[in-house]
């Protein structure tokens, strides 16, 4: 028996939303568990990561002891469109696989909050890992459990993922923040959340370019990326760009247009100009369903 985990990549933060705030996107990568009688049989990711050090393999080792699986070996086969260390949830994708994966075959698969919980404790933060399992916006909150919820949007949106040919870390990206922030630094960013979160519910579309607005990460992590202040200022004065952040960690910049704007994407890449050479341009809409799960 194969069990097959499609898993949607992932946008955290949404600009103020600092490890709580994320939103899953229709760009997937999909993963193909087969237990064997030995060994680890790991394809279709690049050569340094086929080994016992797999995110994938790791996370399906945890959940396999969450929930009683006993396994001697296991083939994995990946495959899809996510980019890695992008700021789109790639390790997201994976963690969620393995648990999903394990549990999949002690027909545990629709387990969604203690899948959470343990990719939550695997990740350390659940702002990419919640809308993976659950799908559409999210908001979450760790205490001795992690609590998450859905966001209903009222609006029908698209997200413009404007994809470098570059990599950035999650962990040099967090070495830039600073270890204690201002108050009103806080209150802006407190603020900026509610208004999105509010605008978001209620289709208030003039309150997104302001709620969007960070003052907690993206003016650190915005220097480690080329040309990120000038596509920022552009795309702030586009009239119809309803709001823009860094996805995750970055360096991803993400573009927030209404779904009727059919020429956004082609207006965008106009105006950026060669700000965007060697650029990916992804028009991706919301994922509603987050992880599924299949046996083949």
């Amino acid at each position: 028996m194969q069990v097959k985990v499609r898993v949607p990549a992932t946008s955290a933060n949404l600009g103020p939303g600092f490890d709580v705030a994320g939103l899953a996107v229709t760009l997937y990568n999909t993963f193909v568990f087969e237990l064997l009688d030995e060994g680890l049989d790991i394809r279709g990711c690049p050569v340094q990561f086929c080994n016992e050090d797999n995110m994938t393999y790791q996370a399906f080792k945890e959940g396999a002891k969450a929930c009683g699986l006993e396994f001697n070996g296991l083939r994995i086969d990946c495959s899809g469109d996510v980019p890695y260390t992008r700021g789109l949830g790639s390790s997201s994708t994976c963690i969620v696989a393995g648990i999903v994966g394990a549990f999949a075959f002690k027909d545990k698969y629709d387990a969604r909050q203690e899948i959470l919980e343990l990719a939550t404790r695997i990740e350390g933060h659940p702002d990419n890992v919640a809308p993976a399992i659950f799908g559409g916006l999210t908001v979450s909150v760790m205490n001795e459990t992690v609590t998450t919820l859905n966001i209903p949007v009222k609006h029908d949106y698209r997200f413009v993922a404007l994809i470098p040919p570059f990599t950035l870390s999650t962990e040099k990206a967090r070495s830039v923040l600073p270890q204690q922030i201002n108050r009103s630094d806080a209150i802006a960013n407190v603020a900026h959340l509610a208004l999105m979160v509010a605008s978001l519910i209620n289709g208030y579309d003039d309150g997104l370019k302001l709620g969007f607005k960070d003052r907690l990460h993206q003016p650190y992590r915005g220097h480690l990326i080329q040309g990120f202040d000038e596509i920022m200022t552009i795309l702030e004065h586009d009239e119809k760009v309803l709001g823009c952040y860094l996805s995750g960690a970055g360096p991803t910049i993400m573009a927030v247009i209404s779904g009727d704007d059919l020429k956004g994407v082609v207006r965008i890449k106009a105006e950026l100009g060669h700000l965007l050479d060697d650029w990916q341009v992804e028009k991706l809409e919301l994922d509603m369903r987050g992880y599924t799960c299949d046996y083949e």
